[in-house]
């Protein structure tokens, strides 16, 4: 009787909640919402089965598929090959760097490998260097989710790249005065400060931002044009270097610069066959941190070229498909069907679900996060979300509140795209799962819906 109680009382709530944002001229048909007990199996819902846009809360889908095909001990490798055995234990002659779609790989990496070759005696290379990116298929027309292809968000995926494809932009400003500074710090990046210094307010500042990035003579160079404003504390903007393979050519001849090492020779792009690969001298291998502990990164700050690559990495290691973004939906939906999850309304176009086109319900989540509750690795997925009110995209949403503490959300946001889903644990010891997703304009009445909901789930 307590709990049939309970229930009809958060239907009461909810309908209260509903009337609010429809009220506040929220269109009943743009937002939906699936909550489950994991405790006792009851179930609330609108419009679960209904499509919707979930935006990056497909990430969810991405990291558990990985770890479920990869496993958490998984880690990205890049290769490093000679075409010959070296000679007299000094001279390269032909240096192959193969990539195999390490989201992060830094130019600290490559430095590291560089001084192994000079600590083992190689002062010299006589050959060229090739990178070989051939581990994806070549995406021949990237689609940007906007017409700011300079943000990183919009960095294509590739399977050898450094910094994951970006140059941070830092903006010091002291005593009025602003300073350009980049990240990484080498020689081959120059950055020219165009800015109009103004006394506006710091409002969406980024949009006020028009960076141009230019490779040219093995230097590359970023002119930041717009404005900024004096009242604008210290920020930062990643940027899209673009030019990948120029990017990772002016970071290697920095580096053999550093190290010391003679090269007079050319970088440039080349595929070699894993036949010809296996004939050659493997010299070294880079290895990437676990899988289960990339897993924070990606879904806290909802890193976008990192669930791309994964997905791709994913799909090369256990499927037939090409590594190739196209085959993403087929791989997905291939998984679902072995799983004996319901996928009829799902569409991806990648795996960061950074896309105007995807779609799921909000029951094909519910159904993924039930499947991360019975998984051997439920503690990496719920413990890399982001916690309401503390930490990553979730930071400043819902401080201070009730159920902040006990609540692991993944984000999801576009232009009229808003959408959570994860695990929240009530006061009294019941946990649930949960998923809202809206598509429309109303973002601020349905946050408060949300509000209202997790509230009254943590009390009860």
């Amino acid at each position: 009787m307590i709990r049939l109680l309970l229930i009809i009382s958060f239907f009461i709530t909810t309908a209260y909640s509903q009337e609010l944002v429809i009220k506040s001229k929220i269109n009943p048909q743009d937002f939906a919402y699936s909550i489950k007990n994991i405790s006792t199996d009851e179930s609330w819902s609108k419009d679960a089965n209904k499509s919707f846009n979930f935006a990056s809360v497909n990430k969810l889908i991405t990291a558990t598929i990985a770890l479920d095909e990869l496993g958490p001990d998984f880690k990205f490798r890049t290769l490093f090959f000679s075409t010959k055995q070296i000679k007299d234990n000094k001279i390269i002659e032909d240096l192959i760097i193969r990539g195999e779609g390490d989201p992060t790989l830094s130019i600290e990496n490559l430095k590291d490998i560089f001084n192994r070759f000079k600590a083992k005696g190689i002062d010299q290379i006589t050959g060229n260097i090739f990178l070989d990116d051939s581990y994806f298929k070549n995406q021949l027309n990237p689609k940007y989710i906007d017409d700011l292809s300079y943000r990183a968000y919009n960095i294509q995926p590739k399977s050898l790249l450094i910094e994951a494809g970006a140059i941070e932009i830092q903006f010091l400003n002291q005593d009025n005065n602003v300073s350009l500074y980049h990240k990484p710090f080498m020689e081959g990046i120059k950055v020219v400060n165009n800015l109009k210094i103004t006394n506006k307010a710091c409002e969406d500042w980024k949009s006020k931002i028009r960076p141009d990035v230019i490779f040219a003579d093995e230097l590359i160079q970023v002119t930041v044009n717009g404005s900024f404003s004096k009242k604008c504390k210290n920020k930062s903007l990643y940027l899209n270097a673009l030019n990948q393979d120029g990017y990772l050519k002016a970071a290697i001849i920095n580096i053999l610069n550093e190290a010391k090492i003679e090269f007079e020779g050319e970088i440039e792009q080349q595929s070699f066959s894993d036949d010809e690969l296996n004939s050659y001298v493997l010299l070294d291998e880079h290895f990437s941190d676990p899988l289960n502990q990339l897993m924070y990164q990606m879904n806290k700050y909802s890193l976008n070229l990192f669930s791309r690559n994964l997905a791709l990495v994913a799909m090369k290691y256990k499927t037939e498909f090409d590594a190739d973004e196209f085959n993403t939906d087929i791989f997905f939906k291939s998984w679902f069907e072995k799983k004996g999850i319901n996928a009829n309304e799902f569409f991806i176009e990648n795996g960061a679900g950074l896309s105007r086109d995807s779609y799921a319900n909000s029951l094909l989540f519910q159904e993924i996060l039930a499947f991360i509750i019975a998984s051997d690795w439920k503690s990496e997925i719920i413990s890399s979300l982001p916690i309401t009110g503390i930490d990553g995209t979730l930071k400043s949403m819902f401080k201070e509140k009730s159920f902040s503490n006990a609540t692991h959300l993944k984000t999801g946001r576009l232009k009229n795209v808003f959408a959570l889903s994860g695990f929240m644990k009530s006061s009294k010891g019941e946990e649930y799962i949960v998923t809202f997703v809206l598509n429309g304009p109303q973002y601020e009445s349905f946050l408060k819906f949300i509000e209202q909901s997790l509230e009254y789930l943590y009390q009860h």
